[in-house]
């Protein structure tokens, strides 16, 4: 499993009670400088399914994948959901877009196998996340992909942070 190579310090009340697929997300692809803006999405599938069904239905192996029941080598506590999950392969430099179309085009070569996710009762998305100064915040996503997102059955999560200079030693 991955470090996490970013924590903030200051007020990091926030953490523990993040999901563990966010704090290995932190690890995975915070490459960046503390204080930059810093945007990446990857493809997640959650349900009452097992990763292993996932993976057999789209043909693709995850970047990250656990079963509901199983504990967290981060923090040891049982995983209350199944995740597969599939980076963009993108540094976090990259724009949010150009995550999403990373992402896109891995999907486009299984169209049919990501629709049945949905209709065999599995959640798939399309996480977005961003890291913001103070100076900028916000993401746009555009008529294609929504359009395409749609197409696909995927659902659109995003989820912006601003991180603040103030208590920072970055």
């Amino acid at each position: 499993m991955p470090d996490i190579c970013y924590k903030p310090s200051g007020n990091t009340a926030f953490l523990p009670d993040l999901p563990d697929y966010y704090m290995l997300v932190i690890g995975e692809h915070m490459s960046s400088p503390p204080l930059t803006t810093r945007e990446f999405a990857y493809f997640a599938v959650i349900g009452d399914g097992t990763h292993q069904e996932v993976t057999e239905i789209l043909g693709i192996e995850p970047s990250l994948a656990w079963n509901a029941g199983e504990p967290s080598e981060r923090t040891g506590r049982i995983q209350k959901r199944m995740l597969w999950q599939k980076n963009s392969g993108l540094d976090d430099k990259e724009e949010l877009s150009k995550h999403i179309e990373a992402i896109f085009f891995i999907l486009e070569q299984r169209r049919q196998e990501v629709k049945e996710l949905f209709f065999r009762g599995f959640d798939p998305f399309i996480q977005c996340v961003g890291y913001y100064t103070e100076s900028s915040f916000g993401a746009h996503l555009n008529r294609d992909i929504v359009r395409q997102a749609g197409q696909l059955n995927l659902a659109i999560d995003l989820d912006l942070y601003q991180v603040s200079a103030h208590g920072h030693d970055g």
